[in-house]
């Protein structure tokens, strides 16, 4: 997994020597991240020559001889090779005609909505109060040409803009770095191992057959299950706790349960028919993954994922 680093924290300092002290400080972020298992630091392909202050750039930096040798081949090494961040994205769009915008204070977020994306970390120079935040609120637009309409949500990226950041997404950090999932085949036949405290429902392996690690909404849906699964982890007495989850998941309203009963009423590995009211939203689309918690045995079946159910 890598780290996504939030263009829109790039400023100009009023000396030279402040701007050093922010790359100083962002490489240590980097290098305490990379310990705990992240890769290469992620940026936009134009960033050498942005300035960190009056006539002076990233690739004024990098020549720096005043600068510790080490960090500056840590971040030519780390930061400035393909792909870029415009390249992942492009990537993640690609196969299903969907366009991706991201903003923040309705400016352009792509190292932002990069980090969403792939359920990543996003890192900023700690050099305003503004990022001084473990996570951050987005605007998020998704754009699909097959069903000519546009959906809009505000998103939550973890973000990081200091070591003590990294130490609060600790636990988020030990469940990312598990073995990869890249597709929904391997999602299925490793289903208990992965998730011991979810039962799948026979429908759901053909509705996440077809996915794989280059389609964004199958990065969502692995962040859903895993919270899913962590709840439950920890879940030792009462009834179902929505509020403990910290993605927004709520009931079919009334109305719903009554237009959508058939299709909401699924078949479980018990035999018994279950109504799957619970449900969890994902992007890009009105994706949806449906579950009935288990109060008795602490458990969380699930029942559908795919899109909104009509």
């Amino acid at each position: 997994m890598d780290l996504f680093f939030n263009e829109l924290s790039v400023k100009q300092a009023g000396h030279p020597d402040i701007a050093k002290q922010w790359m100083c400080s962002l490489m240590k972020v980097y290098k305490s991240a990379s310990r705990k298992g992240f890769k290469r630091l992620r940026t936009m392909q134009n960033i050498s020559g942005e300035l960190l202050a009056p006539n002076y750039s990233f690739s004024h930096w990098l020549k720096d001889q005043s600068v510790d040798q080490v960090i500056r081949l840590l971040f030519r090494s780390q930061a400035l090779n393909a792909p870029f961040i415009e390249d992942i994205l492009e990537k993640k769009s690609e196969g299903g005609d969907k366009l991706f915008e991201f903003e923040y204070n309705d400016k352009i977020a792509k190292g932002l909505g990069a980090a969403f994306l792939l359920d990543s970390l996003a890192v900023s120079f700690n050099n305003f109060p503004e990022w001084d935040k473990t996570s951050i609120l987005i605007y998020a637009a998704y754009f699909s040409d097959e069903k000519a309409d546009v959906i809009e949500t505000d998103e939550t990226v973890r973000h990081c803009c200091k070591t003590t950041h990294l130490e609060f997404w600790e636990k988020w950090i030990e469940t990312v770095n598990k073995p990869p999932i890249p597709n929904g085949k391997i999602l299925w036949l490793k289903r208990k191992s992965l998730f011991p405290h979810l039962i799948f429902c026979e429908d759901v392996k053909k509705q996440i057959s077809h996915l794989h690690e280059n389609h964004a909404e199958f990065v969502q849906i692995k962040k859903r299950l895993f919270e899913l699964e962590t709840y439950c982890s920890t879940w030792e007495i009462g009834p179902f706790d929505p509020g403990s989850i910290p993605s927004k998941v709520t009931p079919e309203s009334s109305s719903r349960i009554e237009s959508c009963q058939d299709n909401l009423t699924i078949l479980c590995p018990d035999s018994r028919h279950r109504l799957f009211s619970w449900h969890s939203r994902y992007t890009p689309g009105a994706g949806r993954i449906h579950f009935d918690p288990d109060e008795d045995n602490r458990k969380i079946h699930v029942g559908y994922i795919g899109l909104k159910i009509q």
